[in-house]
């Protein structure tokens, strides 16, 4: 596969990456009732939307439009949350589901970066980022265990 292709792709996996922490947090923000955990949420959200901006700005720089979570990875993230916080809406129980998601996050991205290795230096950049983000995201949320 040539640099470019690369390159692409793995833009697109970090995009949709961070379009489905958006996803499901945006729809966990209607779930939850204490403030702690809700002000969490938001401060992760806005770091997945740097995150998925960055990416969809280096893909349309490419002249590639960026493709988004598909129907059935968002009907099953959706039916998880709703699932989820029907079971239970504590600040631990929803920490647990976002560091699942979190932990799903990193595996994903380290296994596109392994197969991705001749991708473009600063796209590899912004994928360590989003990385360490998950990865900061975790520990932020082990307060909440």
């Amino acid at each position: 596969m040539d640099n470019n292709k690369n390159t692409e792709d793995f833009l697109s996996e970090i995009y949709r990456g961070a379009k489905m922490g958006i996803e499901t947090i945006g729809r966990l923000l209607t779930k939850v009732n204490d403030n702690k955990i809700y002000d969490e949420l938001k401060y992760q959200m806005r770091s997945y939307e740097e995150i998925a901006d960055e990416a969809r700005n280096e893909l349309i720089k490419r002249n590639n439009e960026p493709a988004g979570i598909s129907a059935m990875n968002k009907l099953s993230a959706r039916m998880s949350v709703s699932i989820n916080t029907f079971i239970s809406n504590k600040p631990s129980h929803v920490a647990d589901m976002m560091i699942k998601g979190n932990k799903m996050g990193v595996e994903g991205i380290t296994k596109t970066y392994q197969s991705h290795q001749d991708a473009d230096p600063a796209i590899k950049g912004l994928a360590d980022r989003f990385i360490k983000l998950e990865k900061d995201n975790i520990e932020r949320l082990k307060r909440f265990k």
